[in-house]
């Protein structure tokens, strides 16, 4: 019988506070993943699209490693218009969800 998260870390007795922030960083890193295969798609480098952003080759290779969190909106979507998208960012609120770009 295999345990849902939850589970395995309340018989483990690991705090909810560090469980949030391991699954932070998973949907960090599978973003990060994500956003490599578009750039994949695109028939793209990580070289061509840093110096179509401006930026060096490891600012993307760091950006594709899942350092999602702490890179600005701007660089994002820089990134996103360097493979020909935009960029939306939305608040997702109890009530409602606002597109804020």
């Amino acid at each position: 019988m295999s345990l849902s998260p939850e589970d395995y870390a309340a018989k483990r007795e690991i705090p909810p506070e560090l469980m949030r922030e391991a699954r932070q960083a998973t949907e960090e890193k599978v973003r990060a993943y994500e956003l490599k295969q578009a750039r994949k798609a695109c028939s793209m480098t990580q070289s061509e699209i840093a110096r179509e952003m401006g930026v060096s080759q490891k600012r993307i290779s760091d950006l594709e490693n899942g350092q999602i969190g702490v890179v600005q909106v701007d660089t994002l979507r820089r990134y996103v218009a360097g493979l020909g998208g935009t960029l939306e960012v939305r608040a997702v609120l109890p009530h409602a969800t606002i597109r804020i770009a």
